[in-house]
């Protein structure tokens, strides 16, 4: 028979039941606990992959790496197109370079153009100016021939038949002569009645005279010639000078003309060579 002092009372035995109840739902859940934890690696392959959270900072960091990148990217933008002007100013400098080379090169050019125009006009004109000077001696060789057959016409007469056949014979040589020389440009000076002039003229004598003006030529003893505008032979002369206290004088009778005063008189004859004044 229980003491009613030992008696455990009714609510203490309900509390006692609840606290054995917890336990057990505390055991069962820690079984099921276990049994997934034991069943999670058979499933892991088949498991649905998980994305992680995001953080809170990863926008912000992939914005600076963002700008990062760009500001990156324009440095070496920057430095290729300084690079490029570098090599653009290096091929100017170039062009410039080797234009100057090639205005030097045509100034080079130039002068030496200018030294061969030269040298060949100069050589022309050596050349033409010696054969002037080889065609003047052969031709001054030919002159006195020229005066003999004059001298002859003026000096022969024919007095029979046969001597009139040779005297034109010879004066046929001596118009082809003639004739040859005025090709070649062989021209006559008119010397009477002309300024005696110390160029053209070679004085022999000095006659007092008042048919003809002072310091004129009154005679012509042997023809001067010209070829082109140079003096091939000065011609011999005989000036005029003022008469004594200018007194005036008869005029003496005028001898017969001879050859070489006829030729000068009359510069269109054929058998003569054309006589010019000459021109200072």
């Amino acid at each position: 028979m229980i003491d009613a002092e030992n008696q455990v009372p009714e609510e203490e035995l309900e509390e006692l039941e609840e606290l054995k109840d917890e336990d057990l739902d505390l055991e069962s859940s820690l079984e099921d606990l276990i049994k997934d934890g034991d069943a999670a690696p058979e499933n892991a392959e088949t498991a649905l992959p998980v994305e992680p959270a995001p953080e809170i900072g990863a926008p912000a960091a992939d914005g600076q790496a963002a700008v990062n990148a760009v500001k990156k990217e324009k440095d070496k933008l920057a430095a290729d197109l300084a690079a490029t002007k570098g090599k653009t100013n290096e091929l100017i400098d170039q062009v410039g370079a080797m234009k100057k080379q090639l205005d030097d090169r045509n100034g080079q050019y130039m002068r030496l153009y200018a030294d061969f125009e030269n040298y060949r006009k100069r050589t022309e004109r050596e050349k033409e100016e010696e054969e002037g000077k080889i065609s003047a001696k052969i031709l001054k060789k030919l002159l006195p021939v020229v005066d003999d057959f004059e001298r002859a016409q003026s000096q022969i007469k024919p007095k029979s038949d046969a001597e009139a056949t040779i005297h034109n014979s010879y004066q046929s040589v001596y118009k082809q002569l003639v004739k040859c020389l005025k090709e070649v440009g062989i021209t006559r000076m008119a010397t009477l009645r002309q300024e005696f002039d110390p160029q053209f003229h070679e004085a022999i004598a000095q006659e007092p005279t008042a048919e003809f003006e002072e310091g004129t030529v009154m005679e012509e003893l042997r023809p001067g010639y010209m070829l082109g505008d140079q003096i091939l032979r000065h011609a011999m002369v005989k000036v005029a000078a003022a008469m004594p206290g200018g007194a005036p004088t008869t005029q003496p009778p005028q001898p017969e003309a001879t050859a070489n005063e006829t030729d000068a008189q009359e510069p269109g004859a054929d058998e003569s060579i054309d006589s010019a004044p000459p021109e200072n």
